[in-house]
């Protein structure tokens, strides 16, 4: 069963396929500004809504095919290169804007006797991406994002 996507990073259960997000965890916060002031308290002033922040759990195991060697070279070149993407569960975006990959752990790796990975947990953290800033956004993330929000409208892709 199809779950959703991260960049290029497809979700999913199946008998032969195990890639879902584990541990999901989200947050945010408002950005306040203070000022102080001559024998008076300070004045606090809200300045805006803050980047979210999500975290979750990659699990990936060879025996569900989630090929662990080339998904954390996904997720590596995602951070790397400073991609920006949307995030899909459910057929539903998760925020109107886009995310960046601003951290992988990995850890609890299991290796088989030729140095192979079996089993490892991607522990992955995601910022929101503010679609408004498009001086920043490079052309290639430009035409990613055309292609994501045809294939999301459309239904396929990936």
């Amino acid at each position: 069963m199809y779950i959703g996507y991260m960049g290029s990073i497809i979700f999913g259960v199946s008998e032969h396929y195990l890639v879902t997000p584990d541990e999901v965890s989200r947050s945010g916060e408002a950005r306040w500004q203070t000022h102080d002031l001559i024998m008076n308290k300070p004045v606090a002033q809200f300045i805006g809504p803050g980047q979210e922040e999500l975290s979750f759990k990659l699990r990936l195991m060879t025996q569900y095919n989630a090929t662990p060697e080339r998904q954390l070279k996904t997720l590596r070149e995602m951070r790397d290169n400073g991609m920006v993407f949307p995030l899909i569960i459910g057929g539903k975006p998760v925020s109107q804007n886009y995310w960046y990959l601003e951290s992988v752990e990995e850890a609890e790796a299991i290796y088989n006797a030729y140095g192979r990975i079996l089993y490892i947990t991607a522990n992955v953290k995601l910022k929101e991406y503010d679609l408004e800033n498009t001086d920043e956004e490079s052309s290639i993330n430009k035409a990613g994002r055309a292609y994501n929000v045809v294939t999301t409208l459309v239904g396929g892709g990936l």
